[in-house]
């Protein structure tokens, strides 16, 4: 039995062999579009690495920024302050006005009592 199955595969070891190597190429070729390379693999994990840093220094800095109720806030308080910056002008404007027009007066009576 064994000696007829030596005799089988010496007869047809060309072809035995031919069917083989083409059965590898075929599953190597399966395999190849199947199958990422490692070298393109490793690309990927790199890049999906490099993807996650970024996405985790972007979460940390959008921790810090302020929300649009805070910025409504803001808003609000620096709307009030031009409003008093406004006032401010105009008192010190009244006061610049009074001030020119005590001057005036003071230089008009310093003027009459001089002559």
């Amino acid at each position: 039995m064994i000696e007829s199955l030596f005799e089988f595969f010496g007869k047809y070891w060309g072809f035995i062999g031919s069917v083989i190597s083409v059965f590898c190429a075929l599953l190597m070729a399966w395999f190849s579009t199947r199958f990422t390379p490692r070298i393109e693999h490793e690309k990927v994990v790199q890049k999906v690495a490099e993807i996650d840093k970024r996405l985790s220094e972007t979460e940390m800095q959008l921790e810090y920024m302020p929300t649009r109720d805070e910025l409504h806030a803001l808003d609000k308080t620096l709307e009030g302050l031009g409003a008093r910056f406004g006032a401010m002008e105009q008192g010190i404007r009244r006061l610049e006005t009074k001030t020119d027009m005590l001057l005036e007066n003071e230089l008009a009576q310093t003027h009459k009592g001089g002559n």
